[in-house]
Protein backbone atom coordinates (compact mmCIF):
# COMPACT_ATOMS: atom_id res chain seq x y z
CA UNK A 1 0.00 0.00 0.00
CA UNK A 2 2.65 2.83 0.76
CA UNK A 3 4.30 1.26 -1.94
CA UNK A 4 1.23 2.05 -4.76
CA UNK A 5 0.99 5.71 -2.13
CA UNK A 6 4.59 6.27 -2.95
CA UNK A 7 4.12 5.76 -6.84
CA UNK A 8 1.34 8.03 -7.32
CA UNK A 9 3.04 11.01 -5.42
CA UNK A 10 5.49 10.49 -7.61
CA UNK A 11 3.57 10.12 -10.73
CA UNK A 12 1.69 13.76 -9.30
CA UNK A 13 4.75 15.74 -8.80
CA UNK A 14 6.43 14.58 -11.96
CA UNK A 15 3.23 15.61 -14.05
CA UNK A 16 3.08 19.02 -11.87
CA UNK A 17 6.63 20.15 -12.47
CA UNK A 18 6.19 18.77 -16.18
CA UNK A 19 3.24 21.28 -16.31
CA UNK A 20 4.96 24.24 -15.09
CA UNK A 21 7.79 23.46 -17.46
CA UNK A 22 5.43 23.85 -20.16
CA UNK A 23 3.99 27.31 -19.20
CA UNK A 24 5.85 31.08 -19.43
CA UNK A 25 4.17 33.99 -17.70
CA UNK A 26 3.87 37.13 -18.48
CA UNK A 27 3.48 39.96 -16.23
CA UNK A 28 2.02 43.95 -18.07
CA UNK A 29 3.02 46.99 -15.87
CA UNK A 30 1.88 50.30 -17.44
CA UNK A 31 2.68 54.19 -16.25
CA UNK A 32 -0.18 54.73 -15.06
CA UNK A 33 -2.04 51.40 -14.00
CA UNK A 34 -5.26 50.76 -15.45
CA UNK A 35 -3.98 50.09 -19.49
CA UNK A 36 -6.17 47.41 -21.73
CA UNK A 37 -3.85 44.73 -22.86
CA UNK A 38 -4.42 42.87 -25.77
CA UNK A 39 -2.18 39.65 -26.67
CA UNK A 40 -2.31 39.09 -30.75
CA UNK A 41 -5.22 41.29 -30.69
CA UNK A 42 -6.88 39.79 -27.88
CA UNK A 43 -7.94 41.45 -24.69
CA UNK A 44 -6.42 40.15 -21.77
CA UNK A 45 -6.99 42.47 -19.10
CA UNK A 46 -6.01 45.73 -17.19
CA UNK A 47 -2.79 46.64 -15.78
CA UNK A 48 -1.10 45.66 -13.52
CA UNK A 49 -0.98 41.74 -15.42
CA UNK A 50 1.01 39.53 -13.30
CA UNK A 51 1.77 36.09 -13.65
CA UNK A 52 -0.46 35.50 -16.70
CA UNK A 53 -0.10 31.99 -18.04
CA UNK A 54 0.94 31.39 -21.33
CA UNK A 55 2.31 28.49 -23.81
CA UNK A 56 6.29 29.10 -25.02
CA UNK A 57 6.24 30.94 -28.09
CA UNK A 58 6.21 34.62 -29.35
CA UNK A 59 3.42 36.96 -29.31
CA UNK A 60 2.80 40.45 -29.56
CA UNK A 61 1.87 42.58 -26.67
CA UNK A 62 0.10 46.15 -27.21
CA UNK A 63 -1.87 48.94 -25.59
CA UNK A 64 -3.90 49.45 -28.74
CA UNK A 65 -6.74 47.33 -30.31
CA UNK A 66 -6.37 45.70 -33.54
CA UNK A 67 -9.24 47.50 -34.72
CA UNK A 68 -7.39 51.05 -34.14
CA UNK A 69 -4.39 49.96 -35.75
CA UNK A 70 -5.93 48.71 -38.94
CA UNK A 71 -7.98 52.10 -39.23
CA UNK A 72 -4.73 54.16 -38.62
CA UNK A 73 -3.13 52.04 -41.72
CA UNK A 74 -6.44 52.62 -43.35
CA UNK A 75 -5.81 56.48 -42.92
CA UNK A 76 -2.70 56.40 -44.12
CA UNK A 77 -3.59 54.37 -47.14
CA UNK A 78 -6.46 56.32 -48.18
CA UNK A 79 -6.21 59.65 -46.69
CA UNK A 80 -5.52 62.77 -47.55
CA UNK A 81 -2.04 64.33 -46.86
CA UNK A 82 -3.15 65.94 -43.50
CA UNK A 83 -4.79 62.62 -42.38
CA UNK A 84 -1.75 60.42 -43.74
CA UNK A 85 0.55 62.85 -41.57
CA UNK A 86 -1.65 62.13 -38.51
CA UNK A 87 -1.69 58.40 -39.46
CA UNK A 88 2.21 58.32 -39.34
CA UNK A 89 2.08 60.13 -36.09
CA UNK A 90 -0.35 58.46 -34.49
CA UNK A 91 1.24 54.74 -35.89
CA UNK A 92 4.56 56.05 -33.40
CA UNK A 93 2.64 55.92 -30.68
CA UNK A 94 0.99 52.61 -31.50
CA UNK A 95 4.91 51.38 -32.08
CA UNK A 96 5.93 52.67 -28.58
CA UNK A 97 2.96 51.27 -27.01
CA UNK A 98 3.53 47.66 -28.97
CA UNK A 99 6.07 44.92 -28.17
CA UNK A 100 7.46 41.81 -29.76
CA UNK A 101 7.78 39.30 -27.03
CA UNK A 102 9.19 35.46 -26.49
CA UNK A 103 7.29 33.57 -23.55
CA UNK A 104 9.99 30.82 -22.64
CA UNK A 105 8.54 28.10 -20.30
CA UNK A 106 8.71 28.25 -16.33
CA UNK A 107 10.09 31.98 -17.14
CA UNK A 108 8.41 35.36 -16.12
CA UNK A 109 8.42 37.85 -18.86
CA UNK A 110 7.78 41.26 -17.76
CA UNK A 111 6.93 44.44 -19.87
CA UNK A 112 6.48 48.25 -19.27
CA UNK A 113 4.96 51.00 -20.97
CA UNK A 114 5.24 54.11 -20.39
CA UNK A 115 2.46 57.13 -20.96
CA UNK A 116 4.96 59.42 -21.42
CA UNK A 117 7.58 57.37 -23.33
CA UNK A 118 3.93 56.29 -25.69
CA UNK A 119 3.51 60.22 -26.18
CA UNK A 120 7.01 61.67 -26.87
CA UNK A 121 7.38 59.13 -30.33
CA UNK A 122 5.73 60.67 -32.30
CA UNK A 123 8.30 63.73 -31.78
CA UNK A 124 10.91 61.86 -31.46
CA UNK A 125 10.04 60.41 -34.64
CA UNK A 126 9.47 63.82 -35.93
CA UNK A 127 12.93 65.22 -34.69
CA UNK A 128 14.98 62.21 -36.33
CA UNK A 129 12.99 63.16 -39.78
CA UNK A 130 14.02 66.65 -39.54
CA UNK A 131 17.73 65.85 -38.52
CA UNK A 132 17.83 63.37 -41.51
CA UNK A 133 16.97 66.06 -43.80
CA UNK A 134 18.73 68.76 -42.05
CA UNK A 135 22.30 66.60 -42.36
CA UNK A 136 21.06 65.42 -46.01
CA UNK A 137 20.79 69.07 -46.96
CA UNK A 138 24.48 70.48 -45.06
CA UNK A 139 26.57 67.79 -45.91
CA UNK A 140 26.24 68.04 -49.55
CA UNK A 141 26.14 72.12 -48.98
CA UNK A 142 29.27 72.12 -46.85
CA UNK A 143 31.26 69.52 -49.22
CA UNK A 144 29.87 71.72 -52.31
CA UNK A 145 31.75 74.93 -50.35
CA UNK A 146 34.77 73.42 -49.44
CA UNK A 147 35.31 71.47 -52.62
CA UNK A 148 34.28 74.58 -55.25
CA UNK A 149 37.31 76.80 -53.65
Amino acid sequence: MQRLIFIVLSFFLVSMSLGNTQTGYLTVNTQPLGKIVYLDGDSIGITPIINYPLKPGEYTISLYPSEQIENEYWRLAQGNLCNKCSSLWELTKIGAGTKRIKIEPGVVTEVFFSDKRINCAPTKAKFALGSVSIIGFTIPFILGYFLGR
